[in-house]
């Protein structure tokens, strides 16, 4: 099941990607489509515009049609945006098929780390819940690759071929068994587990057995609220304000605002720019694609890693290394700049902006090996499964419409601040981060989704180091 889902994820995160390789060849003097700077800003930017919708459409649709099926039901607007691109007579038709493509790539992010979140052991559950990352990381290394070859309108008709395959792939596959069982279809999440445990009955019934406990008794907690309380608003929306829920959406919503403005998508989308500012040559001989394909290629071999860590290491112990991590890539860099300004080290051009492209990758790196990582891997962790689908897919509305604010509003902001300042920025924001998760971010590695929404619903527990530790110690009463 997860090759399927890594499949649809690797295509959405080519979307992503395309409008790098598309823009210069609209702007080409020898372009079939004449673009000038305002289309091409509106044609970059459309994608993410579209992108909380999906996200917001997602939510409800997980938790009522299944999470199986939303993915299957992604892949027809991804399909149909490329197709609108590959034929695109005139922008109008390239903006259309970029609108699709963006709300299908809305749509992909929660349901496929609900779904494998649903679907695997928890021993194995880390590396699974990883694999999202590492594909969007090979959905752009793939398109970047792509339009180093062949123009865009073959870029655009070959990434139809992921969604396409993910599509017919995920129709032999079953659906979640902790969807199922909410669902009131025991017998038909019996069978799911047996094929996703290779058989294993005692394994099954095991499984089985905690899931159809845990509803009854969220059933149950659920009826004696509901008498006590008159509900005019939808179930998802009250189920909001029950601590199992809102606690832990509150604490991995922090974290990954500080994620986002620790910079990784600001460099991703001004990588470039950052390096032509922060050397101070304009006429810089790295081509943007060169720097996209470095940028995008870094992050994949560091999501590979990533993955490797998570069999033997916790959450925390990633994101604490990876948040001082890239702290100190941002500080060598400022330190390198502030240097160089004053005069303090002469350098010639192309090493000076060698040196600064290699910081960057390292701050990439860093960033990329937890901070990047963990937020929306463990949002399909701590959710409840009743709610798991609708609350995910407020989440990654949320993360959207900031990711587009964040990246908007930063030329703005670089033009006060300058390239040492906005490094400067991020390293606050990353030692901020790794404080945080010290004080606050849950450790999930290896505990059953049961054990994880429980701790969440009784006592505080905002302070993961002032927890209950009794509750954890159930944790091997569970697995046995």
């Amino acid at each position: 099941m997860n090759g399927a889902i890594i499949l649809l994820v690797t295509g959405s995160g080519m979307p992503i990607g395309f409008s790098a390789i598309l823009l210069p060849q609209l702007q080409a003097p020898n372009s079939d489509i004449p673009t000038d700077d305002n289309w091409a800003s509106w044609i970059a930017s459309v994608h993410s515009i579209m992108s909380p919708l999906g996200s917001l459409l997602a939510g409800p649709l997980m938790d009522r049609l299944g999470r199986r099926c939303v993915l299957q039901l992604s892949s027809l607007p991804m399909v149909a945006g490329w197709f609108l691109i590959a034929i695109a007579p005139d922008l109008w038709w390239i903006a259309a098929g970029r609108m699709l493509a963006g709300f299908a790539v809305g749509m992909v992010p929660a349901t496929s780390q609900v779904l494998i979140g649903e679907v695997s052991e928890p021993r194995l559950r880390g590396v699974f819940a990883s694999s999202p990352n590492l594909s969007y990381a090979l959905g752009i290394l793939m398109v970047y690759t792509l339009g180093s070859i062949w123009p865009w309108r073959v870029v655009a008709a070959l990434s139809s071929a992921l969604p396409a395959a993910g599509l017919i792939l995920m129709a032999t596959l079953p659906e979640s068994p902790v969807w199922l069982v909410n669902s009131g279809r025991v017998d038909k999440a019996r069978k799911s587990l047996l094929w996703l445990r290779g058989g294993d009955q005692c394994k099954v019934n095991h499984e089985l057995h905690l899931l159809v406990v845990h509803l009854k008794s969220q059933q149950d907690q659920e009826s004696c609220q509901e008498q006590d309380t008159c509900h005019v608003l939808p179930e998802e929306i009250t189920a909001l304000k029950r601590p199992e829920v809102f606690k832990p959406f509150l604490i991995i919503l922090i974290f990954s605002l500080l994620q986002i403005l620790s910079g990784p998508y600001v460099v991703i989308f001004y990588g470039v720019n950052l390096i032509s500012s922060a050397s101070g040559c304009r006429d810089t001989d790295i081509h943007s694609l060169t720097v996209a394909v470095m940028t995008a290629l870094v992050r994949f071999v560091v999501s590979i890693v990533t993955t490797v860590c998570l069999l033997r290491l916790g959450r925390r112990k990633i994101g604490i290394v990876s948040g001082i991590g890239t702290a100190l890539a941002c500080i060598l860099l400022v330190t390198f700049l502030q240097m160089n300004d004053h005069g303090k080290i002469q350098i010639d051009g192309d090493l000076k902006i060698a040196i600064i492209a290699t910081l960057i990758m390292i701050y990439v790196a860093m960033n990329t090996f937890g901070l990047f990582s963990l937020p929306c891997m463990m949002i399909g962790e701590v959710l409840p499964a009743r709610v798991r689908g609708f609350v995910s897919g407020i989440f990654v509305t949320i993360l959207n419409v900031i990711i587009f604010s964040t990246t908007k509003s930063y030329p703005f902001i670089a033009s006060f601040l300058g390239p040492s300042g906005v490094f400067l920025a991020f390293a606050i924001v990353a030692l901020l981060a790794t404080v945080y998760i010290y004080f606050f971010l849950p450790e999930t590695r290896d505990r059953p989704l049961t054990q994880i929404e429980n701790y969440f619903a009784v006592g505080k527990n905002y302070l993961w180091i002032r927890r209950d530790k009794s509750l954890i110690a159930r944790k091997s009463t569970l697995h046995h």
